[in-house]
Protein backbone atom coordinates (compact mmCIF):
# COMPACT_ATOMS: atom_id res chain seq x y z
CA UNK A 1 0.00 0.00 0.00
CA UNK A 2 1.17 3.50 -0.85
CA UNK A 3 0.76 6.13 1.86
CA UNK A 4 0.01 9.83 1.35
CA UNK A 5 -1.14 12.78 3.46
CA UNK A 6 -4.85 13.54 3.05
CA UNK A 7 -6.67 16.84 3.56
CA UNK A 8 -10.43 16.55 4.20
CA UNK A 9 -12.79 19.52 4.03
CA UNK A 10 -15.87 20.29 6.03
CA UNK A 11 -19.31 20.23 4.46
CA UNK A 12 -21.99 19.16 6.91
CA UNK A 13 -23.87 16.12 5.67
CA UNK A 14 -21.76 16.11 2.51
CA UNK A 15 -18.78 15.30 4.71
CA UNK A 16 -19.70 11.61 4.74
CA UNK A 17 -18.61 11.56 1.07
CA UNK A 18 -15.06 11.42 2.45
CA UNK A 19 -15.78 7.83 3.47
CA UNK A 20 -16.48 6.87 -0.13
CA UNK A 21 -13.42 8.73 -1.40
CA UNK A 22 -11.19 7.03 1.16
CA UNK A 23 -12.61 3.63 0.22
CA UNK A 24 -11.91 4.22 -3.48
CA UNK A 25 -8.37 5.36 -2.67
CA UNK A 26 -7.75 2.28 -0.50
CA UNK A 27 -8.96 0.02 -3.30
CA UNK A 28 -6.50 1.80 -5.59
CA UNK A 29 -3.71 1.10 -3.10
CA UNK A 30 -3.48 4.54 -1.44
CA UNK A 31 -4.09 5.02 2.29
CA UNK A 32 -3.50 8.02 4.57
CA UNK A 33 -0.11 8.49 6.23
CA UNK A 34 -1.55 11.51 8.07
CA UNK A 35 -4.75 13.54 7.93
CA UNK A 36 -5.47 17.25 8.21
CA UNK A 37 -9.18 17.97 8.40
CA UNK A 38 -11.90 20.28 9.58
CA UNK A 39 -15.53 20.04 10.65
CA UNK A 40 -17.27 16.96 9.18
CA UNK A 41 -13.99 15.94 7.57
CA UNK A 42 -12.37 15.96 11.01
CA UNK A 43 -15.02 13.61 12.38
CA UNK A 44 -14.39 11.15 9.53
CA UNK A 45 -10.63 11.64 9.79
CA UNK A 46 -10.61 10.87 13.50
CA UNK A 47 -12.15 7.44 12.99
CA UNK A 48 -9.78 6.64 10.13
CA UNK A 49 -6.78 7.81 12.17
CA UNK A 50 -8.02 5.63 15.05
CA UNK A 51 -7.84 2.53 12.86
CA UNK A 52 -11.30 2.22 11.29
CA UNK A 53 -11.43 1.18 7.65
CA UNK A 54 -13.79 3.19 5.42
CA UNK A 55 -16.07 0.14 5.24
CA UNK A 56 -16.19 -0.18 9.03
CA UNK A 57 -16.96 3.52 9.41
CA UNK A 58 -19.73 3.33 6.82
CA UNK A 59 -21.31 0.40 8.68
CA UNK A 60 -21.09 2.33 11.95
CA UNK A 61 -22.82 5.29 10.35
CA UNK A 62 -25.57 3.20 8.88
CA UNK A 63 -26.18 1.18 12.04
CA UNK A 64 -25.78 3.74 14.79
CA UNK A 65 -24.99 7.31 13.81
CA UNK A 66 -28.04 7.65 11.59
CA UNK A 67 -30.19 7.30 14.71
CA UNK A 68 -28.65 10.55 15.92
CA UNK A 69 -28.33 12.33 12.59
CA UNK A 70 -31.96 11.93 11.58
CA UNK A 71 -32.86 14.12 14.56
CA UNK A 72 -30.95 17.06 13.06
CA UNK A 73 -33.97 18.89 11.64
CA UNK A 74 -33.16 22.46 12.50
CA UNK A 75 -36.29 23.97 11.01
CA UNK A 76 -38.56 21.53 12.80
CA UNK A 77 -37.13 22.16 16.23
CA UNK A 78 -35.19 18.90 16.42
CA UNK A 79 -31.45 19.29 16.50
CA UNK A 80 -28.42 17.10 16.58
CA UNK A 81 -26.83 18.65 19.66
CA UNK A 82 -23.18 18.76 20.57
CA UNK A 83 -24.07 16.56 23.51
CA UNK A 84 -25.36 13.85 21.18
CA UNK A 85 -22.30 14.12 18.94
CA UNK A 86 -20.05 13.95 21.98
CA UNK A 87 -21.86 10.87 23.26
CA UNK A 88 -21.46 9.18 19.89
CA UNK A 89 -17.73 9.97 19.83
CA UNK A 90 -17.25 8.82 23.42
CA UNK A 91 -19.05 5.55 22.71
CA UNK A 92 -17.35 4.69 19.43
CA UNK A 93 -13.91 6.27 19.19
CA UNK A 94 -11.40 3.80 20.66
CA UNK A 95 -9.00 6.55 21.79
CA UNK A 96 -9.39 9.78 23.77
CA UNK A 97 -6.16 11.62 22.90
CA UNK A 98 -4.40 12.60 19.68
CA UNK A 99 -1.25 10.83 20.83
CA UNK A 100 -3.05 7.46 20.87
CA UNK A 101 -4.15 7.58 17.22
CA UNK A 102 -2.51 5.22 14.75
CA UNK A 103 -1.56 7.99 12.33
CA UNK A 104 -1.09 11.74 12.87
CA UNK A 105 -4.28 13.80 12.81
CA UNK A 106 -4.50 17.59 12.60
CA UNK A 107 -7.89 19.12 13.45
CA UNK A 108 -8.56 22.77 12.71
CA UNK A 109 -10.98 25.16 14.38
CA UNK A 110 -11.55 28.91 14.22
CA UNK A 111 -10.74 31.16 17.18
CA UNK A 112 -13.98 33.09 17.67
CA UNK A 113 -12.42 35.65 20.01
CA UNK A 114 -9.22 36.58 18.18
CA UNK A 115 -9.90 35.27 14.69
CA UNK A 116 -7.71 32.91 12.73
CA UNK A 117 -7.09 29.21 12.63
CA UNK A 118 -5.89 26.91 15.39
CA UNK A 119 -4.55 23.47 14.61
CA UNK A 120 -5.04 20.82 17.29
CA UNK A 121 -2.74 17.78 17.16
CA UNK A 122 -2.15 16.79 20.77
CA UNK A 123 -4.10 16.38 23.98
CA UNK A 124 -7.83 15.54 24.27
CA UNK A 125 -9.36 14.59 20.93
CA UNK A 126 -13.11 14.96 21.39
CA UNK A 127 -13.18 18.65 22.46
CA UNK A 128 -11.15 19.53 19.36
CA UNK A 129 -13.57 17.58 17.15
CA UNK A 130 -16.58 19.29 18.70
CA UNK A 131 -14.97 22.71 18.26
CA UNK A 132 -14.00 21.97 14.67
CA UNK A 133 -17.59 21.03 13.78
CA UNK A 134 -19.38 23.80 15.70
CA UNK A 135 -21.21 25.35 12.74
CA UNK A 136 -22.14 28.96 13.67
CA UNK A 137 -25.87 29.58 14.20
CA UNK A 138 -26.40 25.83 14.52
CA UNK A 139 -24.12 24.91 17.41
CA UNK A 140 -22.61 27.08 20.15
CA UNK A 141 -18.88 27.66 20.31
CA UNK A 142 -16.71 25.20 22.23
CA UNK A 143 -14.34 26.53 24.88
CA UNK A 144 -10.81 25.11 24.94
CA UNK A 145 -8.07 26.61 27.13
CA UNK A 146 -10.39 29.51 27.94
CA UNK A 147 -11.06 30.48 24.32
CA UNK A 148 -14.21 29.94 22.21
CA UNK A 149 -13.81 27.97 18.99
CA UNK A 150 -16.16 27.34 16.07
CA UNK A 151 -16.13 25.51 12.76
CA UNK A 152 -12.65 25.32 11.25
CA UNK A 153 -14.03 25.82 7.76
CA UNK A 154 -14.40 29.53 8.50
CA UNK A 155 -10.62 29.94 8.61
CA UNK A 156 -9.81 27.40 5.89
CA UNK A 157 -12.16 24.71 4.67
CA UNK A 158 -9.29 22.80 3.06
CA UNK A 159 -6.61 22.96 5.79
CA UNK A 160 -3.39 22.27 3.91
CA UNK A 161 -1.24 24.08 6.49
CA UNK A 162 0.21 21.02 8.31
CA UNK A 163 1.44 19.68 4.94
CA UNK A 164 2.55 22.97 3.40
CA UNK A 165 6.01 21.59 2.64
CA UNK A 166 4.56 18.36 1.21
CA UNK A 167 1.93 19.70 -1.18
CA UNK A 168 3.11 17.52 -4.05
CA UNK A 169 2.23 14.43 -1.99
CA UNK A 170 -1.18 15.59 -0.77
CA UNK A 171 -4.54 14.16 -1.76
CA UNK A 172 -7.05 16.95 -1.09
CA UNK A 173 -10.76 16.20 -0.91
CA UNK A 174 -13.35 19.00 -1.06
CA UNK A 175 -17.03 18.12 -0.80
CA UNK A 176 -18.71 21.48 -1.48
CA UNK A 177 -19.13 21.96 -5.24
CA UNK A 178 -21.26 24.97 -6.15
CA UNK A 179 -24.61 24.08 -7.72
CA UNK A 180 -25.90 26.13 -10.67
CA UNK A 181 -27.12 29.49 -9.43
CA UNK A 182 -30.83 30.19 -9.25
CA UNK A 183 -32.53 33.22 -7.72
CA UNK A 184 -35.29 31.04 -6.28
CA UNK A 185 -33.72 29.39 -3.27
CA UNK A 186 -34.72 28.41 0.24
CA UNK A 187 -33.02 30.27 3.07
CA UNK A 188 -31.10 27.10 3.90
CA UNK A 189 -29.93 26.84 0.31
CA UNK A 190 -28.90 30.49 0.34
CA UNK A 191 -27.06 30.07 3.65
CA UNK A 192 -25.26 27.01 2.28
CA UNK A 193 -24.15 28.83 -0.88
CA UNK A 194 -23.06 32.02 0.91
CA UNK A 195 -21.20 30.00 3.54
CA UNK A 196 -19.11 28.23 0.91
CA UNK A 197 -18.72 31.16 -1.49
CA UNK A 198 -17.07 33.06 1.36
CA UNK A 199 -14.03 30.78 1.38
CA UNK A 200 -14.02 29.35 -2.14
CA UNK A 201 -10.94 31.32 -3.19
CA UNK A 202 -8.94 30.26 -0.12
CA UNK A 203 -9.82 26.65 -0.88
CA UNK A 204 -8.55 27.09 -4.44
CA UNK A 205 -5.24 28.40 -3.12
CA UNK A 206 -5.00 25.49 -0.70
CA UNK A 207 -5.60 22.96 -3.47
CA UNK A 208 -3.01 24.47 -5.80
CA UNK A 209 0.03 22.24 -6.21
CA UNK A 210 -1.50 19.19 -4.54
CA UNK A 211 -0.85 15.81 -6.08
CA UNK A 212 -4.56 15.11 -6.42
CA UNK A 213 -7.67 17.24 -5.92
CA UNK A 214 -11.01 15.46 -5.62
CA UNK A 215 -14.27 17.48 -5.69
CA UNK A 216 -17.29 15.33 -6.63
CA UNK A 217 -19.58 17.63 -8.66
CA UNK A 218 -22.66 15.46 -8.05
CA UNK A 219 -22.55 16.43 -4.37
CA UNK A 220 -24.03 19.78 -5.42
CA UNK A 221 -27.48 18.19 -5.29
CA UNK A 222 -27.16 17.69 -1.52
CA UNK A 223 -27.29 20.41 1.13
CA UNK A 224 -25.10 20.63 4.18
CA UNK A 225 -28.11 19.62 6.32
CA UNK A 226 -29.31 16.88 3.96
CA UNK A 227 -28.89 13.97 6.34
CA UNK A 228 -31.56 11.73 4.84
CA UNK A 229 -29.25 10.64 2.02
CA UNK A 230 -26.12 9.46 3.81
CA UNK A 231 -25.81 6.31 1.71
CA UNK A 232 -26.13 8.17 -1.59
CA UNK A 233 -23.63 10.80 -0.51
CA UNK A 234 -21.05 8.17 0.41
CA UNK A 235 -21.59 6.44 -2.93
CA UNK A 236 -21.24 9.74 -4.81
CA UNK A 237 -17.83 10.32 -3.23
CA UNK A 238 -16.79 6.75 -4.00
CA UNK A 239 -17.89 6.81 -7.65
CA UNK A 240 -16.25 10.15 -8.43
CA UNK A 241 -12.98 9.20 -6.72
CA UNK A 242 -12.90 5.99 -8.77
CA UNK A 243 -13.16 8.05 -11.95
CA UNK A 244 -10.40 10.42 -10.87
CA UNK A 245 -8.09 7.58 -9.84
CA UNK A 246 -8.62 5.72 -13.12
CA UNK A 247 -7.22 8.73 -14.97
CA UNK A 248 -3.92 8.62 -13.08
Amino acid sequence: MEQAPFVLSGGGARGVAHIGVLRACAEAGIIPSAISATSAGALVGAFIAAGFTPEELERLLREEWRLHLTRWRVLRGERLTQRRIGEFLQANLPVQNFEDLRIPLFVTATDMARGGQRIFHQGPLIPALLASSAVPLVFPSVEIDGLPYVDGGLSNNLPIEPFEERRREVIAVYVNPLPPYTARRTWRGTMDRVFHLSFRELVSRSAKGCRLYIEPPELARYGMFDLRHVGQIIHTGYAHAQQVLQRL
